[in-house]
């Protein structure tokens, strides 16, 4: 069974008519009962179908993950769920769609395995990726560690790679999403401030 990850898109800066088209392409998303809000159905038109988008081959190259869902969305941001990895290829090609209207749009990419196995975020300006970083699960564990008030190098058995005892572990559980969201922070909140700084010097200057 695939491990679940959990990613979140925000929109940091979207003009009216990327806003105008976003809200197309949601439109197209099925609300049946029962049935999960599929990523792919952002993408059907014309001939192309939302059967041929629930096939596995379109979606590992368009969207990245076998399968991949929305828990919601709305103008500003997305939130879902999908197997093994973030939908890095989707989010990029809906971004490429979004840029025709608004080059200057600024989104935020956050995700994290379930376990969590690793974490990461994406900084786009336009469709191009401007910055960001991974964790795996060693660097989250010694961030956690490091941020902690009671979690320390001698809590962790490196050999055993386990925690030495199970406070420990609740511990770390507790802790671990609530240092991942901060260091997540620090390095999209300045990112994200310096772009838009920098786009409105240029346009002084146009």
């Amino acid at each position: 069974m695939a491990n679940h990850v959990n990613f979140s898109v925000n929109f940091e800066q979207i003009n009216e008519a990327a806003t105008a088209k976003l809200k197309e392409l949601y439109s197209r998303i099925r609300d049946e009962r029962g049935s999960h809000q599929w990523f792919s159905d952002m993408f059907v038109e014309g001939d192309l179908t939302y059967e041929e988008t629930s096939k596995y081959e379109w979606t590992t190259q368009n969207i990245g993950p076998k399968w991949c869902y929305f828990e919601e969305f709305d103008e500003t941001s997305m939130y879902g769920t999908s197997a093994w990895c973030y939908p890095a290829e989707g989010i990029t090609k809906l971004l490429e769609i979004l840029e025709e209207f608004d080059p200057d749009m600024i989104t935020s990419v956050t995700y994290e395995d379930e376990s969590p196995l690793f974490a990461g975020c994406v900084i786009f300006e336009g469709a191009q990726q401007v910055d960001g970083l991974e964790y795996d699960f060693d660097e989250i564990r010694e961030n956690v560690i490091r941020e902690s008030e009671t979690l320390n190098e001698d809590s962790w058995d490196s050999e055993e790679c386990d925690w030495t005892e199970a406070e420990a572990d609740e511990t770390y559980q507790c802790e671990v999403w609530e240092v991942i969201n901060m260091h997540m922070m620090q390095v999209i909140t300045p990112v994200v401030k310096m772009r838009k700084e920098s786009q409105a010097i240029r346009k002084e200057y146009v």
